[in-house]
């Protein structure tokens, strides 16, 4: 977070949070189709695509579906990352300030573990419905080139079929994991940035390059601790669009009626403990750089008020 000065608005967090997810989604957004794909592919999953990897699902998805079937859900993803990412600033801003009275960028490993973690679960509350509909676009396939189906007739499909309650299919997974992903996102970023030098020593380059490296351990720390709690939050938003024609994905995946811990408890007995961190590789690979981008940003924003 920005050092401590002169009082910044009240909406400053949100705003430079915003500007920082729509750089980094435009960046990284193919690697979040990886990432949602891999997680629907294992032991016992007739319409996963079994990629051996995360370079391998790059190429598999771009030779069937074209090189657009890499962005597939990107306006949902741009309106989810939006709030997402601005209420995860303002929330932490707002919640770090109650628990820790001075410089919010030096609070103790704890308060800001804790005020992470209450912001990421205040914001899942918030953004659950586009992340249904966002996780049913990525994980549509092409279908005799037919052309993807757009983002209101998914959100009308679900709707209509099991109401305004199939919007937020996955509430506990999805709070769970933002929950998890801020206490460390947070906690990771300020721990690593006391580490900076301090004084004459801290120029601009110097600033930038503590701010790119404690923002890429921050997205290394939170994706290690939320990819048990995505997989089945993916598995199970993806039901919710059984509704969409040829999206066979979805209708599979329908059929399991599960809680979090009993996905979590049947991806461990059938395929072991590694099964909870399917498509880690391209979760690093996107929240490494993508953290360091939007840390950056938001760091340099911030000092503009």
């Amino acid at each position: 977070m920005a050092a401590a000065g002169s009082k910044k608005p009240p909406w400053a967090p949100f705003a430079c949070g915003a500007v920082a997810a729509i750089a980094e989604l435009s960046l990284m957004q193919p690697l979040d189709v990886v990432k949602t794909r891999m997680h629907l592919q294992g032991l016992g999953v007739q319409t996963g695509d079994n990629f051996g990897g995360t370079w391998a699902a790059v190429q598999g998805i771009r030779q069937a579906e074209g090189t657009l079937g890499l962005w597939r859900g990107f306006v949902p993803g741009l309106c989810v990352v939006i709030p997402r990412r601005g209420f995860k600033f303002l929330f932490y801003d707002a919640f770090v300030g109650l628990l820790w009275k001075g410089e919010k960028g030096k609070a103790p490993f704890a308060h800001s573990m804790l005020a992470g973690g209450m912001a990421g679960g205040a914001e899942a509350c918030v953004i659950t419905p586009l992340e249904c509909i966002k996780i049913a676009m990525q994980s549509e396939k092409a279908c005799g080139g037919s052309a993807p189906t757009g983002t209101l007739a998914f959100a009308a499909a679900m709707v209509r079929t099991g109401g305004i309650a199939s919007l937020y299919t996955g509430l506990a997974a999805t709070v769970t994991k933002h929950t998890a992903h801020s206490m460390f996102y947070f906690a990771a970023f300020h721990e690593t940035k006391k580490l900076a030098p301090k004084g004459q020593e801290a120029g601009p380059v110097v600033k930038i390059g503590w701010d790119l490296g404690a923002g890429f351990v921050a997205g290394c720390a939170a994706a290690t601790a939320n990819n048990p709690f995505d997989v089945v939050k993916t598995r199970q938003q993806v039901g919710a669009a059984s509704a969409v024609s040829n999206h066979a994905v979805a209708k599979e995946f329908s059929v399991a009626k599960r809680s979090l811990v009993g996905w979590m408890m049947e991806l461990v007995r059938t395929e072991g403990p590694q099964a909870l961190y399917k498509g880690y590789f391209a979760k690093v690979a996107r929240l490494g750089p993508g953290s360091a981008l939007i840390f950056c940003m938001f760091e340099q924003l911030m000092a503009l008020f």
